[in-house]
């Protein structure tokens, strides 16, 4: 049997890397990575529009602002770090008070007294938001004004201007995060990432194109390797979102040492079952296979059928013991 081949044109294809999946640092790397490996090629060999790279880029500059802004801040870790300052400056403040109170001498203790009695509703703002914190230092500032001279008897004076230095430096740094946020308002990720993605696949198909119009071998062994390049690229992002994934799963898995907490049950008494209404085991009738309890009868008591009305006075046949067909024995618990 003769075989028989056709000769179909070579295509490329790319490797997609499950854009939608990866983090905002894996995907705005992922596409400057992708950028630079298209830039190095001639962009007439790819025929290329003039405008797509750049509207390419302008996506990949958006995400890598956001990225930035997203990540914690000079500004942010500069304003952490000032207000524990505040908080270690009041404590020590309010702890050489109190200190101060129990002094052996009277002038030092009267002042030490006085100072904590007007400085009570500031010992514990450190607790409170920045805003409110930054408010009742200023407020502290202006009670202060008055206690010149307790404050210098017990040594404060350098402690509470050091203080309001810092508070100073404090609201400057906040005002400029504040003022630098809303100057610099960026688009939300979700908005930009489809777009940069959209260039990107663009970009593909008039690689896609060139490849198949290439005017030489030469051109088209050029797209093919770049193509590898690419393609390489994508199953090493696809791969590290993937080893991401498997360590959060890892992570928000029990630990080997917890056990499961036991169920709790509504009520820990014994367990009762009554009969439903409508379900009411048969009084047992001539006797019983179980033992009734004895009711004393008026005439004594014997074995046999109840009678039906019970005769006062005499000596009947009346009784509750007896055998025959009862119905289900019933236990339930003494009170």
């Amino acid at each position: 049997m003769e075989k028989i081949q056709i000769n179909v044109p070579r295509t490329i294809t790319f490797v997609k890397a499950n854009n939608t999946k990866l983090n905002n640092s894996l995907h705005v790397q992922y596409h400057r990575k992708q950028y630079d490996l298209v830039m190095a090629v001639d962009k007439t060999k790819l025929k290329l529009p003039a405008d797509l790279p750049e509207k390419w880029n302008t996506g990949i500059t958006y995400e890598t602002k956001i990225d930035q802004h997203s990540a914690l801040s000079a500004d942010t870790a500069k304003l952490k770090q000032k207000d524990a300052e505040r908080k270690d400056q009041l404590i020590h403040i309010f702890l050489t008070i109190r200190a101060q109170e129990r002094s052996h001498k009277e002038d030092v203790r009267d002042a030490a007294l006085r100072l904590a009695a007007t400085l009570h509703p500031y010992e514990k703002i450190y607790k409170l938001p920045y805003e409110m914190e930054s408010g009742r230092l200023l407020s502290m500032e202006d009670d202060i004004k008055t206690m010149t001279a307790e404050i210098t008897a017990l040594g404060l004076t350098e402690a509470f201007e050091n203080l309001k230095k810092i508070n100073t430096e404090f609201e400057a740094l906040h005002v400029r995060r504040r003022t630098g946020d809303a100057d610099g308002k960026l688009p939300q990720a979700i908005e930009i990432r489809p777009q940069t993605d959209a260039a990107f696949d663009a970009v593909c198909q008039y690689i896609q194109a060139a490849y198949l119009s290439a005017a030489s071998d030469d051109d088209r062994a050029l797209i093919d390797q770049l193509v590898d390049r690419m393609n390489q690229t994508s199953r090493d992002f696809k791969t590290m979102q993937r080893s991401l994934t498997a360590s959060h799963r890892k992570d928000n898995k029990k630990k080997p040492g917890e056990k499961k907490k036991p169920r709790k049950k509504p009520d820990d008494g014994p367990d009762i079952r009554l009969p439903e209404d409508g379900n009411q085991p048969k009084k047992p009738e001539g006797g019983g296979g179980g033992k009734q309890p004895e009711t004393p009868k008026p005439g004594g008591a014997g074995e046999g059928k109840k009678p039906e009305t019970p005769q006062p006075g005499g000596a009947g046949t009346g009784g509750t013991g007896g055998t025959g067909g009862g119905g289900p024995e019933i236990h339930l618990p003494e009170e």
